[in-house]
């Protein structure tokens, strides 16, 4: 029992002993916070244009259907499939054995009604001297003029025959109505075809390319939108009569961007507006025109036209990967006077190049955050690079106006400039 009482208390002595000894001992000390390596950019002010884009389609400007006018077989093709032709050049001929014997047919039943014609002259004459001394009855003087009047409406009808013929054995040579770009030839050589207005055999097509036509849906909204800032621009500059211009007067400036472009290279302007909005759609429809000497356009492409809507303006722009994201809010890392980052949200305005437009809550000149905004937290420490951020070039690659900001990428390695 002893023995038990012993070790109890020296149990209690060696637990009271430690307990000193970690009362007395000192907390670790965490190692000195380091500054973070941040880069940071300046905003500037640049001077932008608002665009609004919309999906269209190009359209030749001319596009004609060949076909036969006239019945028989494909004698010769003078073309080969896919080249430019000229106005009036030759395309194909049908033989025209037939056409020729009809016309010549034709031009001999003229002669044949000439004659006739002559005849009942010289019979009426005679019976105008016959009927003066009375030796012939009132009746046969006027089956004499009859006979004279129906000759000659013959020969009338002969004429026209004949100009009926000649103009069928000239449809059997083919000719380009246009000049421009030629399909392949879809009958070949032995084949029939036939002829008539309308229901004719199609032979090929032609379209001219130069210049192209781009049309596009415009919505209900933007179209009053347009109307409104044109009348408030008649009224400023006192002219009254720029509401009634045709559209293609006022020279409005349209771009257009190619499905494997990533800028708006193809200049050009709006020529035509449909006259009434489409009840099932609400939108009406715009035709732009561009220049395609080099022949890049083809008919049918889907494009993205792009046409200002405001004056260009001052706008306070920052390279979109400075941009950062919290589920619907967009912000800013600023750095104040006293070194310290801030996150402010802010309003976002088009993408112009690789620079996002803000709308609101920055002001040109102020030091935000390019690189590592995502590791700042508010009040650490930095240590501040300065970057001289290169806008994109103008002709260089940029996002579409209506695209999302990019954000937790690295920058890009190509430098670029902001095109307004």
């Amino acid at each position: 029992m002893n023995i038990l009482r012993l070790c109890a208390r020296q149990s209690g002595l060696l637990s009271s002993g430690l307990l000193v000894l970690v009362g007395c001992a000192k907390p670790p000390q965490l190692p000195p916070q380091l500054p973070m390596k941040v880069a940071t950019v300046l905003a500037q002010s640049q001077e932008v244009t608002d665009y609004d884009e919309f999906v269209g389609r190009t359209n030749a400007s001319e596009t004609v259907e060949v076909r036969a006018r006239v019945t028989g077989y494909i004698k010769e093709i003078l073309f080969a499939d896919g080249e430019t032709v000229s106005e009036d050049e030759l395309l194909f001929k049908i033989e025209p054995d037939v056409y020729q014997a009809v016309n010549q047919q034709a031009l001999a039943k003229i002669d044949l009604m000439k004659a006739r014609v002559g005849l009942a002259k010289s019979k009426l004459a005679r019976a105008k001297s016959l009927i003066d001394v009375q030796a012939i009855s009132q009746e046969e003087y006027e089956e004499n003029v009859a006979a004279l009047t129906e000759a000659q409406a013959q020969q009338v009808a002969a004429e026209a025959d004949t100009q009926i013929s000649a103009l069928d054995l000239k449809y059997t040579e083919v000719r380009s109505p246009i000049s421009g770009r030629i399909d392949r030839a879809i009958i070949t050589p032995g084949n029939i075809v036939t002829g008539g207005i309308g229901t004719g055999t199609l032979l090929t097509t032609i379209v001219k390319n130069d210049p192209m036509f781009v049309y596009f849906d415009v919505d209900e909204q933007s179209v009053l939108r347009y109307q409104r800032m044109e009348r408030k621009e008649a009224h400023e500059i006192n002219d009254p009569a720029q509401q009634n211009k045709q559209l293609k007067d006022l020279s409005i400036p349209c771009a257009i961007q190619l499905a494997d472009e990533k800028d708006f290279p193809h200049q050009g302007k709006l020529d035509f507006i449909q006259n009434r909005i489409d009840e099932k759609t609400g939108s009406i429809k715009l035709r732009a025109i561009f220049n395609n000497q080099d022949n890049l356009l083809k008919s049918g492409m889907f494009v993205r036209a792009r046409v200002p809507v405001s004056q260009p303006y001052q706008a306070v722009v920052v390279p979109e990967q400075s941009i950062g994201v919290d589920q619907d809010t967009r912000y800013v890392i600023v750095v104040g006077t006293d070194k310290k980052p801030a996150r402010r949200t802010v309003e976002l305005g088009r993408l112009v190049g690789d620079q996002r437009v803000i709308t609101k809550g920055l002001q040109s000149g102020e030091e935000i955050i390019y690189r590592g905004l995502q590791r700042v937290r508010p009040g650490a420490t930095l240590e501040i690079e300065r970057t001289e951020h290169k806008p994109m070039l103008p002709n260089s690659p940029t996002q579409p106006a209506d695209s999302e900001p990019k954000t937790n990428e690295a920058p890009s390695s190509e430098q670029s400039k902001v095109g307004a």
